[in-house]
């Protein structure tokens, strides 16, 4: 469907995609607790997606279906949730309307008509002994005596209603078991959903054949691929060619093909030899791989091919990148911009005591030398001379701010590879049930861990005391959405399996053991199996009110450094 949006701007059919996919998150996740809560017995108010204003209300037998106005989150307001059950009390004046002899709607305000009206003398419409429950009311001439039905509602105002909430449909009336499958429905049901998503785009892309050596997919087509036939015409890696050799080393396998090119970067070279099989007639390439330096940032992915500016003797030039800078010197913009030219370097080691040793300026003449630079770099200062085409001309070490590379242990926590060369194919793929059911779910765990493995890095610094990784590293749901515009490019399947690891994150974040979240209740479920004693409501309350407050103080925060963030781009 998202796809077929060809003719939408990108990002139109990104804000479309964005509420869809945290639409379908949402609604996942709340119906679970919605589910189990309603098999349980309790009693549901309101089935909330999205938080702020209502947009759109609908009343279903006992629930309001509520769609609001900012598409962020959700909840289900379950009887039992709130300090004090009862909206009408002792000296109160209200209005009752009877239906069989008993109490059916309470009227709490006068514009409303009822059949009686009065002051209330007594009342219980809890019934937590059993009791069944009533309201006495004084009419101004004798007192009154009416039970009031278990389904009775509370009128508000004009066109709202309230059920009323008696004890044995309130959550803390329900066994632990029952209260913690609607609590741990939540997320179990994002878990589930991100399982179904992986397993879809597994089946549909199949698994790799490593036993071929035909080429199923050609990602990259710069003119530094093309070689001339015998015929005085140009060709390039095209899919359906059959790899022979690579740097002159026979290849049989996807995985000999592998094999070769981790060597590369052993030796720190990003020059390419192949040699393929095409109807018959060998081709032979010769070309510079992709290369990545993550730990930093740069690349010479998407790079344009032009000449150097006569005053650049030598150098590198950038492609895609994604800058680390240590101070705010620059005022929130990028000075190294995709397109400039790297000349110079000093890089400056940053020892565990958090001091600095100053490296010595040396050129840049490849990116083999970047490799060889970066390779066994732990944690760096680096600052580099370069060409601005924003600035037409030469920037100096001097006027630049220093670029940290990531450390070692950040990298390994988050399974990233440092340094990244590759050649830009892929294999041909196959049907694999059973590989692909398992492929399926070696994706789940990979996310469902990274959430722990990232955590692990924000309370605890990393190599040698330095920490690296912050809150201001978070993103809100500013930053997914820019996700999500990348995702969307990259067509249906990407964004699926971009929707299954979020389904998995705001599932395992839910799960953690902080009050006003799912996992904080959990926590105080696991007190009252411990204790036999319930804790008090309105300790609760106050104590995930409190952790709610600070969620929503961290939650700007994060949202402002997205903001920055997206600015700087």
């Amino acid at each position: 469907m998202i796809l077929a949006l060809t003719g939408v701007p990108l990002v139109i059919v990104s804000i479309i995609a964005f509420i869809l996919i945290l639409g379908i998150i949402i609604i996942i996740h709340e119906g679970g607790h919605f589910f189990f809560a309603r098999r349980a017995g309790i009693l549901c108010h309101e089935f909330s997606i999205g938080m702020g204003p209502a947009i759109y209300k609908k009343q279903f037998n006992e629930t309001t279906f509520c769609i609001r106005a900012i598409p962020i989150g959700g909840y289900v307001s379950m009887a039992g949730e709130e300090i004090s059950n009862e909206l009408v009390k002792v000296g109160d004046t209200i209005g009752i309307n009877i239906l069989d002899n008993k109490i059916s709607e309470i009227v709490t305000v006068e514009e409303v008509d009822a059949m009686v009206r009065g002051e209330v003398i007594s009342v219980d419409l809890y019934g937590q002994e059993g009791n069944p429950l009533y309201i006495t009311i004084h009419d101004g001439f004798q007192e009154q005596y009416f039970e009031v039905l278990e389904d009775a509602y509370y009128v508000l105002k004009k066109g709202e209603k309230l059920q009323i909430t008696p004890y044995n449909r309130c959550f803390e009336s329900k066994t632990i078991w029952q209260r913690f499958l609607t609590l741990f429905a939540g997320p179990l049901m994002n878990f589930i959903l991100a399982i179904i998503l992986y397993l879809i785009v597994s089946f549909a892309t199949g698994v790799p054949n490593t036993a071929s050596t035909i080429i199923g997919d050609v990602s990259r087509a710069n003119s530094d691929l093309l070689v001339e036939t015998e015929n005085g015409s140009t060709t390039k890696l095209l899919p359906g060619d059959d790899i022979q050799s690579i740097n002159g080393v026979k290849i049989s396998s996807w995985d000999d093909l592998s094999t070769e090119l981790d060597k590369l970067l052993d030796t720190g070279t990003t020059q390419v030899k192949m040699e393929v099989l095409r109807n018959g007639t060998l081709l032979n390439f010769d070309f510079d791989c992709y290369t990545y330096i993550v730990s930093l940032g740069i690349s010479n992915m998407q790079v344009k091919n032009q000449e150097f500016p006569s005053e650049v003797k030598h150098g590198v030039r950038l492609g895609a990148i994604g800058l680390r800078y240590l101070d705010d010197a620059n005022k929130g913009d990028y000075p190294i911009q995709s397109g400039d030219i790297l000349t110079k370097m000093r890089v400056d080691q940053v020892n565990s005591d958090k001091t600095v040793t100053p490296g010595n300026v040396v050129d840049i003449t490849s990116w083999d030398q970047l490799i060889k630079v970066f390779k066994d770099a732990d944690i760096v200062n680096v600052y580099f001379e370069y060409y601005s085409y924003q600035k037409k001309g030469i920037v100096s070490i001097e006027e630049c701010s220093a670029l940290q590379t990531y450390g070692n242990e950040v990298l390994e926590n988050q399974r990233i590879e440092k340094i990244q060369v590759k050649v830009g194919i892929s294999p041909t793929t196959k049907f694999d049930f059973f590989r692909c059911i398992g492929n399926a779910f070696v994706d789940f765990w990979d996310d469902f861990t990274l959430i722990f493995r990232t955590l692990g890095l924000l309370i605890f610094p990393s190599s040698g005391g330095i920490r690296q990784v912050g809150v201001s590293d978070l993103s809100s749901f500013v930053g997914i959405f820019d996700l999500v515009k990348t995702f969307v490019g990259s067509g249906l399947l990407s964004l699926m399996a971009f929707t299954a690891m979020l389904s998995v994150n705001i599932g395992v974040m839910n799960l953690l053991p902080i009050p006003a979240l799912d996992g904080g209740r959990i926590v105080f479920l696991g007190y009252e199996l411990v204790t036999r004693k319930k804790p008090s409501k309105k300790v609760e309350n106050i104590i995930n009110n409190v952790f709610f407050i600070l969620l929503m103080i961290l939650f700007v925060y994060v949202t402002y450094n997205d903001i920055v963030r997206l600015i700087r781009k």
